[in-house]
């Protein structure tokens, strides 16, 4: 419930306490961010996971001699669109090769020729 304020002639008009949001005002500013969190992933720099396989091997190097800076959906338009299932099967073999040698370290993958 709100309370006129009486401490003073002037602040006669003033309420002590505050009107609190209106839902949809809530909801609204809610869904702003939610759109902003969106939008900011899109562009969020493509980081490869640890799980050693041809995908990302062929993202590891396409980061260090194409693009460092590259987005997700760059490379995913890269990879799913431009190279042939050819070349996405030899980056497969070359994984599961570096793996089964214990060869997959920084510098084998950064100088590996793109396919």
């Amino acid at each position: 419930m709100l309370v006129p304020s009486t401490k003073t002639p002037s602040n006669h008009n003033s309420m002590s306490a505050a009107l609190p949001a209106h839902p949809a005002s809530v909801a609204s500013s809610v869904d702003e961010s939610k759109a902003g969190t969106q939008l900011t992933k899109a562009k969020a720099k493509l980081r490869p996971s640890g799980t050693k396989n041809g995908r990302n091997l062929c993202m590891l190097r396409w980061l260090k001699q194409v693009d460092a800076n590259g987005q997700k959906d760059d490379f995913r338009n890269y990879y799913d669109k431009t190279l042939t299932h050819a070349q996405r099967e030899a980056y497969d073999t070359e994984a599961k090769q570096l793996v089964e040698t214990n060869n997959w370290t920084k510098a084998i993958i950064e100088r590996g020729a793109l396919h």
